[in-house]
């Protein structure tokens, strides 16, 4: 039996879940400092223990009130349906100069009866200043009361080492301050992973749809055609020639039975086609059609990409000849000129019709794709000519 490997360092933080989890537990876990230092502090206690834990509890909940305002969705959906970057002004919490103006107070109130025991809760003060301030106000009131304590634990200082506790008073408090920082950028992060996730897996199937549609489209065009033409052909010799009647209804059985595996391929993304085998494809339904065809493919070996293009392009420009003209001729040509390969299919007999039609409009993004063009176009003397252009490297 065989053993999967589990990696110690796996996806869990990656969801928004887990990672707010983290920002509470990180959250709480500082908040225990103060109230304890405070509770066994000796002299320098004041009141029922109850009381400290209870400023504690209240300092946790405005800072998770100023973190996760700041971790809310960096983008938001506009009227046209569109993502809009949000600023991250725009992501500080309502009334935040109150709840800012309540965190200090929580921090500094205290400690007019417990200076040194409850000192080490501004490193919350710290945190909800670096998150909402902006410019000089952030950095001094980040770096303010850092350096302040960290003076004064030196003044007060009785041994030789007194710089010793100063130092670790900067150590401490610019270690959790930036945790509980650091945390909450963490969550904004994982955050935008998630939303960024969302969209790419969304974009991903509009393109998937979209592929199917155009493709069904191009590839049920001509085949439904095709059936159409041999289904009349059929009709009008069946009186006068039983065998090759039958033979043309044979002909869409067969037909019908490629057009469903071309569909499943199409599905799975494996539908492949040549610009060579659609030619010839294309010239044989049309002469059945009665149009006299012809075509001249001056052409070097092709990419698989521009073979696909061009194959796609000569399907729907026949499926169009078939279904939107009485046309008598046509000819396709496909060439190398001043560095673009072109493919050109004109026929005559062209109806005259408002739009550009699924076909076009889909073959317009397949060309657009490897910076193409394409034009369509009627002439006055009822010709149309469908031109496809594609980027064909020196001539």
């Amino acid at each position: 039996m065989t053993e999967v490997a589990h990696p110690l360092v796996g996806p869990w933080l990656a969801t928004p879940r887990t990672a707010r989890s983290l920002l509470i537990g990180a959250t709480c876990a500082t908040g225990l400092l103060p109230p304890t230092r405070a509770t066994f502090a000796g002299t320098e206690q004041v009141g029922p223990a109850v009381l400290w834990w209870a400023l504690a509890a209240g300092l946790v909940a405005v800072h998770l009130y100023h973190a996760f305002s700041m971790v809310g969705p960096s983008h938001s959906l506009g009227s046209d349906g569109t993502d809009h970057q949000v600023s991250t002004d725009d992501r500080r919490p309502r009334g935040w100069p109150a709840t800012f103006a309540l965190s200090a107070a929580l921090v500094y109130l205290p400690m007019i009866w417990s200076p040194t025991a409850w000192g080490i809760s501004q490193v919350y003060f710290v945190a909800s200043a670096a998150l909402l301030l902006r410019g000089v106000p952030r950095g001094l009131l980040v770096t303010a009361p850092i350096v302040v304590t960290a003076v004064g634990t030196a003044v007060t200082g009785v041994d030789s080492r007194h710089l010793v506790p100063a130092i670790e008073v900067v150590v401490v408090f610019t270690a959790l301050a930036g945790c509980l920082v650091g945390v909450t950028h963490l969550v904004r992060a994982v955050h935008q992973l998630d939303r960024t996730r969302s969209l790419l897996a969304e974009r991903a199937a509009d393109r998937e749809r979209l592929r199917v549609s155009r493709d069904l489209h191009d590839l049920l065009g001509q085949s439904l055609s095709a059936v159409s033409l041999k289904g009349d052909l059929a009709t009008a010799l069946l009186p006068n020639d039983p065998d090759a009647a039958q033979s043309e209804i044979h002909g869409i059985g067969e037909l019908t039975r490629d057009t469903l595996q071309a569909m499943r391929r199409v599905t799975l993304g494996e539908h492949t086609i040549s610009l060579h085998t659609e030619v010839v494809g294309a010239r044989a339904l049309l002469s059945a059609a009665g149009i006299d065809t012809h075509h001249r493919l001056d052409l070097p070996a092709l990419t698989p990409e521009v073979d696909n293009t061009f194959a796609w392009a000569t399907r729907e420009g026949v499926t169009n000849v078939l279904r939107h003209s009485t046309a008598r001729t046509c000819s396709i040509v496909a060439g190398r000129r001043e560095g673009m390969y072109f493919l050109e299919i004109v026929n005559d007999g062209a109806h005259r019709t408002k739009g550009t039609g699924h076909g076009l409009s889909g073959l317009a993004e397949r060309t657009s794709a490897l910076s193409g063009t394409v034009s369509a176009r009627c002439g006055s003397d009822g010709s149309f000519r469908l031109r496809i252009e594609l980027p064909g490297g020196t001539p």
